[in-house]
């Protein structure tokens, strides 16, 4: 089953003002998925809608399937979500808490089973939090409760990874290691998994990303100014119209991807 996730005339309003207009997308598997754009361009209330977390007009479909007649655990099996940061009860360990994202694959009140231990495990593993997993989280730093808030939604085995800013409030380190794990991630299953992060950096955006999506306000609600790979998205004309500022866009001979400086 194809993890695609399409959006179709979405639009979301709060009373009488239109937050997001009308957006139509379509995001292909295999592909970490960049929505970038000024603040106040709707990207967080764009994640809460595909997420299911607010009502919206239009349809939102996840590996065929409207995310309407979905119930949370049924979400939960299609998505999963990193916030921008990961909070936890204050005595949960670092495991405990990557143990919660399984709760959508297990029956009501049922134990840990052992594809339940094999997926845990392997979450700590590859994020790297399995050296502070039986810590509590409380006591853990900003960047190594992220990296355990990445494994509790990779323990979920959704086909569908959402990222609403998790790297806002991370060093350069923490930052490498969240962003370097997405196409690790995708190449196990790429005919059936796709990441969508949003990012304020864009030249980490540019490097990290195969296609962006560019959400810039409008009169009417935000709109889709933009949508292609980073050279296509990622122009001097495009972000000076969408940040009103003018921009130096160059590639970069260390990463070979594209570098963006405001002016």
């Amino acid at each position: 089953m194809s993890a695609g996730l399409s959006l179709t005339g979405l639009t979301v309003s709060y009373g009488p003002r239109t937050v997001l207009n009308e957006l139509s997308v379509d995001l292909t598997p295999g592909r970490v998925h960049g929505l970038i754009g000024p603040n106040g361009a709707g990207k967080s209330t764009l994640v809460k809608a595909v997420l299911g977390l607010i009502a919206y007009e239009g349809s939102v479909t996840v590996s065929g399937r409207s995310l309407a007649s979905m119930n949370p655990r049924q979400r939960a099996r299609h998505l999963a979500y990193l916030a921008q940061e990961t909070s936890s009860p204050a005595d949960f360990t670092g495991r405990q808490l990557v143990e919660m994202g399984r709760y959508a694959r297990q029956s009501r009140f049922a134990a840990m089973s052992s594809a339940d231990e094999r997926a845990v495990d392997a979450a700590l593993r590859v994020t790297g939090a399995d050296a502070w997993a039986q810590r509590p989280v409380a006591g853990t730093s900003g960047g190594e409760r992220q990296l355990t808030g990445l494994a509790r939604a990779l323990a979920q085995e959704a086909p569908v990874l959402v990222l609403d800013e998790p790297i806002s409030a991370l060093d350069m380190s923490h930052e490498m290691a969240v962003l370097c794990l997405l196409h690790p991630w995708l190449d196990e299953d790429p005919a059936n998994r796709l990441v969508v992060v949003v990012l304020h950096d864009l030249s980490l955006a540019a490097r990290f990303c195969d296609d962006l999506i560019l959400l810039t306000p409008g009169r009417h609600g935000a709109v889709i100014a933009a949508h292609g790979t980073p050279d296509d998205v990622l122009t001097v004309d495009l972000l000076r119209a969408a940040y009103g500022i003018d921009v130096d866009v160059r590639r970069s001979p260390v990463t070979d991807s594209l570098s963006v400086t405001a002016l």
